[in-house]
């Protein structure tokens, strides 16, 4: 069964996944200034935490650091969005290649539950939740891979990536498709067809950055619109 999300064990780990939130949600937005004095105060901790979270989160990308000048979030480009993704589609093939023969059926009855959490948060218009189930989803995969430095290069792209989550509120059309090619990936493990799953996973990843990279340049938010325009 799918496990519930564990509260983080530190209070580094529990600033950490606030910044973190507030950035994939917008609450701090592209190329603003992090006041960590005013974090500190919000979560009733001392500035110290509010540092090392900083300073992990830079390393993830999510954060540049200036000196003199303090914390930034970062910005971001269709460039680096497309290497992002090209990157991912070579990693994440092999990472299920890897992981096939050594699916489990535990692990197996976990993806297929999945697929059903998905379908329900398709048909809800449930992005937020969706987007949860997709890493879910694919790390049970990755996960069986055996290779944990693997894994933990994907998790890395995935993080840097998932500042763009929000757009997917823009595009229930792509969330119907991807369930489709979800299931066709869940089929090839099932069927423990390593190619047909590195490649269907390929595809996934593929339509699914060609989907927010029309997206970036045709949407109406302001703030993407900001970041398109930077780039040009």
């Amino acid at each position: 069964m799918i496990s519930d999300k564990k509260s983080p064990p530190t209070t580094t780990g529990y600033v950490m996944d606030y910044i973190r939130d507030g950035i994939y949600d917008g609450r701090y937005p592209l190329g603003s200034r992090l006041d960590q004095k005013a974090i500190a105060e919000e979560l009733g901790v001392s500035i110290v935490p509010i540092r090392e979270a900083v300073r992990l989160l830079e390393g993830d990308r999510l954060i540049d650091l200036y000196p003199r000048r303090g914390a930034f979030v970062t910005n971001l480009s269709t460039d680096e969005l497309d290497e992002l993704y090209l990157i991912r589609e070579e990693l994440e093939e092999l990472s299920t290649q890897r992981s096939i023969p050594n699916l489990t059926a535990e692990r197996l009855a976990d993806l297929a539950e999945i697929i059903q959490q998905m379908e329900k948060a398709t048909s809800e218009d449930d992005f937020a939740l969706l987007l949860e189930f997709n890493r879910a989803f694919h790390f049970t995969i990755y996960e069986a891979s055996n290779m944990p430095l693997l894994v933990e290069m994907i998790a890395g792209l995935w993080n840097r990536s998932a500042l763009y989550r929000r757009m997917f509120t823009y595009l229930p059309e792509r969330a119907v498709q991807a369930l489709q090619e979800h299931k066709q990936i869940y089929d090839a493990c099932r069927r423990r067809d390593g190619n047909e799953a590195g490649d269907a996973v390929r595809l996934n990843i593929r339509l699914t950055v060609e989907a927010l990279l029309d997206e970036l340049e045709r949407t109406e938010d302001p703030a993407i619109h900001e970041l398109v325009e930077r780039q040009q």
